[in-house]
């Protein structure tokens, strides 16, 4: 699709956006005030049972203002690389956070909600490649009139905290992105159903940010591996690094709706989002060398030379269409009037539109496809403050 027809989308979520908004709220520009709820800040006094089988559900609702915090631990598949046996079906998991804040007009029945989502995944096949020189002593080279806590050689040339031996992490990248996810959403609470369920409709706009690295590194010395006989001299080795760093940046609009229903202290919610949009898509490969040199092989040896090389960044760029959903289910129960703890499950799938592994280069770093597209699920667990 072209960055005309993507834009053209773009606007027309706006405007929907817009029109609904100024259709629905009676003073569209009336800038709300947080006392305008009149918050006691009694988050923690106790609640009893007797207290909410007297509540009717539209009063367990958020009004006001609400916020919610959730621990992610959900789990991705690996990307679309152009060489067999990658292991795309594999899933592989990840950290994260999700933070959501937002207000609901008591009288007016509607409000506005931002959510902030991000998540971390990382893993790879290395191995612990041992240096030449098995210890740094911190002591060499230290100047008593410089100031403390020097280093004889640059940082990542000093020794492996935790360990007796020096080594480098060698191996390639299996499933590596930071994933962000923003949303700006506009809802409206419907008249609770007949058994105390209550449906909010919501629309609005989503802005997510993926970025994925592709990497490959290989080890080579004058001593192991390959074995060279006699052995080079002076002793050296030399760390390469093959790297794709790709960025997609996704915006476009969403609809979709949350459903909950309070029984005693417990909430049984479900959360929809269908969202679709533009994705412009950048990689960046770089290869990197270090070198470093001995004065001999041994605990004693010393560094002598150290030199870095970095070949000329080549840039891509590209732009798709991209289309996907977010659901979550959850159960919470209620702890004091206005905290409560719970814990669900949530699905992320773009279903195509984001490119992951980079361009790549022939015969060494393979690359991914520009369409493809990302799954991601696991557990949440976390609070819920409202007013």
């Amino acid at each position: 699709m072209s960055v005309r027809k993507l834009a053209s989308s773009v606007l027309a979520a706006l405007a929907l956006l817009g029109g609904a908004a100024m259709s629905d709220a009676k003073d569209p520009i009336n800038v709300v005030d947080p006392f305008e709820f009149d918050p006691d800040f009694r988050w923690f006094e106790p609640v009893y049972d007797l207290d909410l089988a007297d509540m009717k559900p539209e009063k367990r609702a958020h009004t006001g203002w609400f916020a919610t915090y959730d621990r992610l631990n959900l789990y991705a598949g690996r990307p679309d690389l152009f060489k067999p046996d990658t292991g795309e079906n594999r899933l592989d998991g990840g950290w994260g956070n999700r933070y959501e804040i937002g207000f609901m007009l008591p009288g007016e029945k509607h409000g506005w909600m931002f959510n902030w989502t991000k998540l971390d995944v990382f893993a790879a096949d290395t191995f612990k490649q041992e240096r030449l020189n098995r210890y740094i002593d911190p002591t060499d080279g230290f100047d008593p009139v410089a100031p403390p806590f020097g280093f004889p050689v640059r940082l990542d040339e000093g020794n492996n905290l935790g360990y007796n031996f020096r080594f480098y992490n060698v191996g390639e990248t299996q499933n590596v992105f930071k994933y962000q996810g923003y949303e700006l959403n506009k809802t409206w609470r419907m008249t609770p159903y007949h058994y105390g369920g209550i449906l909010e409709p919501l629309l609005g706009l989503r802005y997510m940010k993926l970025r994925d690295v592709n990497a490959f590194n290989d080890y080579q010395s004058s001593v192991y591996p390959p074995i060279i006989d006699p052995p080079l001299e002076p002793p050296f080795e030399t760390l390469t690094t093959q790297k794709n760093i790709t960025l997609n940046d996704m915006f476009g609009g969403q609809f979709g709706f949350r459903y909950f229903k309070p029984h005693d202290r417990y909430v049984l919610s479900t959360d929809f989002r269908a969202f679709f949009g533009g994705n412009w898509q950048s990689s960046k490969f770089q290869t990197v060398s270090q070198y470093t040199e001995y004065d001999d092989v041994g605990v004693d040896s010393e560094v002598v030379l150290m030199a870095t090389q970095a070949s000329p960044a080549i840039f891509k760029k590209n732009s798709e269409f991209y289309f996907g959903y977010d659901v979550r289910a959850e159960l919470s129960y209620q702890v004091t009037k206005m905290l409560s703890v719970r814990t669900g499950m949530q699905a992320i799938q773009i279903g195509r539109g984001v490119w992951r592994g980079g361009e790549g280069t022939p015969g060494t770093l393979d690359g991914g496809k520009k369409d493809q597209g990302v799954f991601m699920f696991g557990a949440t667990f976390g609070l819920n403050f409202n007013h």
